[in-house]
Parts: structure tokens; sequence; C-alpha cells
């Protein structure tokens, strides 16, 4: 195989795949990238963990065809040392591969490509076209409550919904909750996919990468398609194309974790609940993060105590509907989504002080948190 390309562009492509190579694999030949040459001109890199797969694609000039595997870590950083402009590959037949620019030169042992796993095909699959900022807001707004656990992977993981217009995305760690919505124009059928954290995380620099693009007007969407509820699913931009299985377990009715009635509303300016929320929790249990709300007409007092540390309390103004009440909560879990909301005013619906909170923008229905309050 022998091949020449830009660096730039290798560079760029194998930053992309090798990412997704699975360095501590049993499998040694997962943590390789996989390199094809086709004689049409256009070069292949793909890698794989098994869970997610990555591909590329990009021009050269083929004057040998061929496949290899090499691996990723390696390949990437030696491409990176080379010397700006055109990179020669060449793979013998023992598949060793040169690969030189200007003076300098390396060589690495690659492994057969056909050594490689099969990866999951595209192929026919009908992909609906998801803006990328609708796609970047959804992934803020709800990928802090995926659990961290994987051995609870049905919450280690994103509920995607797409029900006529409307796309969904719900995750829960079983003490909170976080569902978002953007209307689509254009996108009809349903489906749920569960979509793994490491997938969703993908996923996230994918769309990173094209909304630092969109500026110069080459790609503003993401192409999103699955055979069925099974997967794979796939994510798919010019040029690269993620695909990650699906979570074979059940997510939780999430529909029943969300009150439907409540009798308070305390209307908050996030900046400086934020601020206040941030400064208390220094001084709250390490363990917990618990804060404790006092909310009044006209303020919210917000106050910690901790035996080890000492105590703080902050004052900031609220507007509240409905009776007093004293209510504890975990301060990351309100600081993450506090984070997360772009409005300067937000809402915290309750009702008793053991019942759970909303956390929502003020005037957009189009997002709630929902998170379990403590004793404190």
């Amino acid at each position: 195989m022998e091949f020449v390309v830009n660096k730039r562009e290798f560079v760029k492509g194998l930053s992309r795949v090798q990412s997704v190579a699975d360095k501590k694999s049993a499998m040694p030949i997962l943590s390789n990238v996989l390199i094809t040459a086709d004689t049409s001109g256009v070069v292949r890199l793909a890698a794989t963990d098994l869970l997610l797969a990555m591909e590329g694609t990009m021009r050269a000039e083929v004057k040998r065809g061929g496949s290899v595997a090499l691996p990723a870590r390696h390949i990437f950083d030696t491409v990176k040392a080379l010397p700006d402009g055109d990179v020669t590959v060449v793979v013998e037949k023992n598949f060793s591969a040169k690969l030189k620019s200007g003076k300098r030169s390396f060589t690495l042992s690659g492994q057969p490509g056909d050594d490689f796993p099969s990866l999951p095909d595209v192929g026919k699959i009908p992909l609906t076209q998801i803006p990328v900022d609708d796609l970047a807001e959804l992934i803020a707004l709800t990928s802090f409550s995926m659990s961290p656990d994987d051995t609870r992977p049905h919450l280690s993981a994103a509920l995607v919904e797409m029900h006529r217009e409307t796309l969904r995305m719900v995750t829960t760690d079983g003490h909170r909750l976080s569902k978002a919505e953007r209307t689509v124009e254009g996108m009809a059928g349903q489906s749920k996919l569960l979509i793994p954290s490491k997938g969703i995380h993908e996923l996230k620099r994918l769309v990173d990468e094209v909304r630092s693009e969109k500026n110069s007007g080459t790609v503003q969407s993401i192409g999103m398609g699955a055979v069925s509820s099974q997967g794979p699913v796939f994510f798919q931009r010019e040029g690269m194309t993620l695909s990650s299985k699906l979570v074979d377990a059940a997510f939780p009715s999430y529909e029943q974790v969300i009150p439907t009635a409540t009798d308070r509303t305390v209307s908050l300016n996030r900046p400086a609940f934020l601020d206040a929320l941030r400064a208390i929790s220094l001084v709250a249990a390490d363990r917990t993060s618990g804060v404790k709300l006092a909310i009044t007409s006209g303020r919210c007092v917000i106050s910690s105590e901790n035996p080890d540390i000492g105590s703080g309390q902050d004052e900031i103004d609220a507007s509240l509907q409905g009776p007093e009440i004293t209510i504890g909560f975990n301060s990351k879990y309100l600081i993450d989504v506090l984070n997360a909301l772009g409005s300067d005013e937000c809402a915290l619906d309750l009702s008793g002080e053991l019942d759970p909170g909303v956390v929502r923008p003020v005037g957009r229905k189009d997002f709630i948190g929902v998170i379990m309050p403590m004793r404190i």
C-alpha cells in the first residue's frame, strides 16, 4: 500500500478516530487504527472499542491500494511530529509502515488490516439532519445528570426520543432528572434510542467540531439515524461517521418522576443564585454537599453547616408564589443544572420539603430539571 496525503488532513482524521481506539482491551487489535487506501483516491481511517466506532475519509494520491492496522497513539504522534506538507505512507508486505515528510521518517510495526473487526455500516440507513446547535444544547442540558456508574447501564446513558418534529433527550442518575426538547422541522417518524454515556461524550466532540467550522459555511447539521431501537445509531458529518451500540435495558418511566403539580413557585436571578450556591457549598459536607434554602416572600436564605469546617449563609432576592418553605438539596445538583441553563431568570417549583423540586428557565417550556430533596 502506498499513498501521499496532506499532513494537516491526516492529523485531523487521526485525531478523531484514535480517541475511540481501546488502549486497554484484551484484544490488542482494538488499540489500532485501520487505514485503508482505495485506488479511487480515498483513504479511510477507522477505530473501534466494539461499543463505539469512528470512521473518517480523506482525499489522497493513492499509488497502491491496501490496508493496515497501526497503533493508534503511535501513528497519531508520529504524523504530528512530521514536517508540514505532504506525507508519504508506504506499507510493506510484512505490514511495517514507513511514514516520510521532508527528510524526517518513521517506521511503525503494523498488523494485517484483515485482522481488524468489521464495523457497522451506515449503508442506506436514512439519516435525519439535526441542527448542530440543537444537539449541542440538548447535550449541555442533560449530560451532567447521567450516572457515572457503568454497572447501571440504563442510567449511564441518555434516552433520545424522536416524535414527529420533537427531539427529546432525557437523563437520570436516580437522584435527579433532566429533560430537554427541541423542535426539528421536517423530522418525521417515531423512535426511542438509549445511547450510552460514552457515545454521548463522543457525539459532543463531533458537534463541537462542526460548530467550530460553522462560520465557514461548510456544515451546519449532523445526520442521525438507526435501523431500530436495537441499534446501532449513526451520527454523520461530512467525512466522518460515528456509530454507537445502544443500551439493551429499560430506561426508567421518567414521566412518573416529574411532578404534575406544585403549590409553590420561586423565581430567582440565576447568576445570583448560582454564585450564592457556589460560595455556601464551600462549607457543605463533602459526602452530601447539602445546603438549606429558607424561602420567604422576597428572599431566599441559603445556608449550610458542617461540624468539621463551620457554617455559611447568604441571602438573595426571590419572588415566592405560595406558602413559605425550608428545603434541603444537594448543592452540586443545583449548580449543575443552573450552569446548563442560559436564561437570566430561573424558577423553582416546590411542594413539600420532602417532595422533588423542579428547576426550569422562566418563560420556556423546553427544559425541566427534577431534583430529589434531602433532609438537613
